[in-house]
């Protein structure tokens, strides 16, 4: 006796149905799924795609076709700046850009998740001093509207030689295009055309300190105590210099440090005349710097 199969589908039973001709004119069925009313309302919440599909139990690809075959607009990923006047140039804005000049850093590259592929926009500081890190946030979220995160890395547990750094890390695809638009980097930056153009003392004294806060130290030689300043790049060097005659500061002439590896552009303040305006109208957001120039002109608080 042959033995019939029964398959219960109870599941598809009551799963509504769309029908589509193709091309040649085949009629095709389609089962719509009834998690559609639950995504569409959950996505409409804030939740991001995937978040839908962790908190129902189902594939992302499932959830992003749903959404396609809702006709629901899919929110963009790229999260924008929150303020739309960014590039007005105020001294926060100028601080950053001398940071970016000195130990910041702007790439992009693709990044992956598993199995996933994405672009990657970076802006990234890493120093040691957290007073640095505090007013480059401080002026990013002035300037954009935003903080960036933060964090502390103990690298003195790999090499008793490494400093701990406090790294600012922005992964924001608007803030990367704002500022890869200049010319920054270690062996090729320029400062800001605005920046040369202002005559306002505040930016470019601003511009001033973020660059100091990055490439500058206080500090007593053999010819006596200076505020000097380093670069690999003396083209860039040299509009350091040209801002700092802006300001009446008289300083040495660029001198060269030659190293097996590079050459090393400087300049020193060594006047006290001359420090105490750098003290007035640039400064340093470090404080152990700061406390070095107020140490040596003996000023008090």
């Amino acid at each position: 006796m042959e033995t019939q199969v029964c398959i219960f589908r109870p599941y598809l039973d009551y799963m509504p149905t769309i029908s589509k001709i193709r091309k040649d004119g085949v009629i095709q069925k389609f089962h719509l799924s009834p998690l559609r009313p639950q995504i569409k309302e959950l996505y409409s919440q804030g939740l991001s795609s995937r978040k839908v599909a962790d908190k129902l139990g189902i594939s992302h690809v499932r959830v992003l076709a749903i959404l396609k075959n809702e006709n629901v607009d899919r929110r963009s990923v790229t999260k924008t700046i929150p303020n739309k006047e960014f590039e007005a140039l105020t001294p926060e804005r100028a601080y950053i850009f001398g940071v970016m000049c000195g130990d910041g850093c702007v790439f992009s590259g693709i990044a992956r998740k598993k199995n996933w592929k994405y672009s990657l926009y970076v802006v990234h500081l890493s120093v040691k001093d957290r007073d640095f890190i505090d007013e480059f946030v401080r002026c990013i979220k002035s300037v954009y509207g935003f903080s960036p995160s933060i964090y502390y890395v103990k690298r003195s547990q790999k090499n008793p030689k490494w400093s701990n750094i406090w790294v600012a890390k922005i992964t924001r695809k608007e803030v990367y295009e704002d500022l890869s638009h200049y010319k920054f980097g270690t062996k090729n930056w320029r400062v800001p055309t605005e920046v040369i153009r202002s005559h306002d003392e505040k930016v470019i004294g601003a511009f001033l300190r973020g660059f100091y806060d990055s490439e500058g130290s206080a500090s007593k030689g053999t010819r006596g105590f200076s505020i000097s300043i380093c670069s690999t790049n003396k083209e860039g060097l040299n509009e350091i210099k040209e801002l700092i005659e802006i300001l009446k500061i008289k300083s040495s002439k660029i001198g060269i440090n030659d190293r097996p590896s590079h050459k090393l552009f400087y300049f020193t303040i060594s006047n006290k005349a001359g420090m105490n305006i750098f003290l007035n109208k640039i400064n340093f957001s470090i404080k152990r710097k700061y406390d070095k120039v107020r140490k040596h002109l003996k000023w008090t608080e």
